[in-house]
């Protein structure tokens, strides 16, 4: 069966990044795997998630990134329970990370789905969502 591999983000400070994705997902299990002096890093839950953190082209550093603009609008990582979605949203904001939308969790968007999301240093946005096997369906929202 198909799945993802990895997503791989170009971002302006390496070390920030790295520094916020690690701190923010780490109730995910995500940690910082390896890196290659200034090139690339590699953030994974040890399980089925990989993110490449990679630093942007000095020929694109002054492009700013808009989730509405074509490429990436956003990525959402799955947690097992509703339980996980209601405490990393506590633990975003005891790191002091802002909530998108109506700033809490939501779960009127589609029957079964209940998500928040949040936005990167680069404004990249991050969903946290728990769904059941509905999601998946063919079936209407």
């Amino acid at each position: 069966m198909p799945s993802f591999s990895h997503i791989a983000l170009n971002v302006t400070d390496l070390q920030r990044s790295v520094q916020f994705y690690t701190s923010v997902l780490r109730p995910l299990s995500f940690h910082l795997a390896d890196s290659l002096d200034g090139h690339f890093a590699r953030i994974t839950n040890g399980k089925d998630a990989v993110i490449v953190l990679a630093p942007v082209g000095d020929k694109y550093r002054d492009r700013i990134y808009h989730r509405r603009a074509v490429g990436l609008a956003h990525f959402a990582l799955a947690v097992e329970t509703r339980a996980q979605l209601d405490e990393m949203a506590k633990h975003l904001a005891s790191l002091g990370v802002a909530l998108l939308g109506q700033g809490r969790v939501e779960s009127e968007y589609r029957r079964g789905y209940s998500t928040f999301s949040f936005e990167d240093p680069d404004r990249i946005m991050i969903e946290i969502v728990h769904h059941d096997a509905y999601y998946f369906s063919t079936s209407p929202p």
